[in-house]
């Protein structure tokens, strides 16, 4: 009796034991973490550190007036595809300007000769002209303008008043990036084409020099094709351009459409008689070879039979 007593007690014992321990943890985290050496302020190297002491807040410096500021030019900054740094280029926003116009004048040619003294008056030109006559003896024509292009809109406030404007359309590309990317790459193939030349001038042997010289020849080759394409978008954005339709009214007038239903008739009678030919150009052959079919049926077969008949 006495073992079962001292059982029982150690059995309570454990589970008192085990409850205490299930109530003592929530406290435990009530109180925070235990390992004070993960906290910030103290020392992660050794056991029972001490908290270090604390820093010093950065002082937030104070704005500088704005009139005291220096003052920086507006640079647009670009990467050159075939270059090996950075290109600060100050470069003025480039539009190419373009408009088309059409109008309806009276006189084809006085209008015509209006708008060429005024796009000269301006500081333009006349880039192309292309006049016709239709079939009711009126004149139409396309002509192109080029203008500075500060003067784009004053040439186009004009023009607009040499007849009744029946359309009208303005454009502008924006040419910019393209522009700082071509002047980027140019910069840089200029710089690789003089390194290559002072490589060249240190090269020992003939094989060395060929090489060089046909590396060179490729960076010019690539200068080139950029600086015409520069000096085109220079002369595009220098110089807007403007096209004018000029045209005189055609006469209004009412028909009853005899004219046009004798031309159908006579078009179809062509295409009939056509049909005929064709016709008779695909049926030809058969009737020959029909022809001599009855021609060796009544001719030659009955000579034959007689001939039969006489022996």
């Amino acid at each position: 009796m006495e073992r079962y007593t001292k059982i029982a007690a150690v059995v309570v014992l454990c589970v008192l034991a085990a409850s205490a321990g299930f109530f003592a943890s929530p406290l435990s985290n009530l109180k925070g973490p235990s390992d004070y050496s993960q906290q910030d302020g103290y020392p992660t190297l050794g056991g029972g550190g001490f908290p270090l002491p604390p820093t010093p807040p950065t002082p937030i410096p104070t704005p500088a007036p704005e009139a005291a500021m220096p003052r920086y030019a507006e640079k647009t900054v670009s990467v050159g595809t075939s270059g090996s740094q950075y290109v600060d280029t100050d470069t003025e926003r480039k539009i190419i300007q373009k408009a088309s116009l059409s109008i309806e004048v009276e006189d084809f040619q006085s209008s015509s000769d209006t708008l060429t003294e005024i796009v000269e008056r301006l500081g333009g030109f006349v880039s192309d002209s292309y006049s016709y006559v239709t079939d009711t003896g009126h004149k139409r024509g396309e002509i192109t303008l080029r203008v500075p292009s500060d003067r784009f809109l004053s040439l186009i406030g004009e023009i607009e008043q040499i007849g009744t404007v029946k359309s009208k359309h303005v454009s502008g590309e924006d040419v910019t990036e393209e522009y700082i990317d071509l002047t980027a790459r140019l910069n840089n193939s200029e710089r690789q084409e003089k390194r290559l030349l002072e490589i060249l001038d240190m090269a020992n042997n003939t094989k060395e020099v060929l090489e060089v010289e046909r590396e060179i020849w490729r960076v010019r080759g690539e200068i080139e094709r950029l600086t015409g394409r520069i000096n085109y978008l220079d002369n595009r954005v220098e110089l807007a351009t403007i096209s004018v339709s000029l045209y005189e009214p055609e006469p209004i007038t009412h028909s009853w459409g005899i004219r046009d239903t004798f031309r159908d008739a006579f078009e179809a009678f062509v295409s009939v008689i056509r049909g005929l030919i064709i016709l008779v150009g695909y049926a030809l052959p058969l009737l020959i070879l029909v022809g001599l079919g009855w021609l060796v049926k009544s001719r030659l077969m009955p000579g034959l039979r007689r001939k039969r008949e006489g022996k």
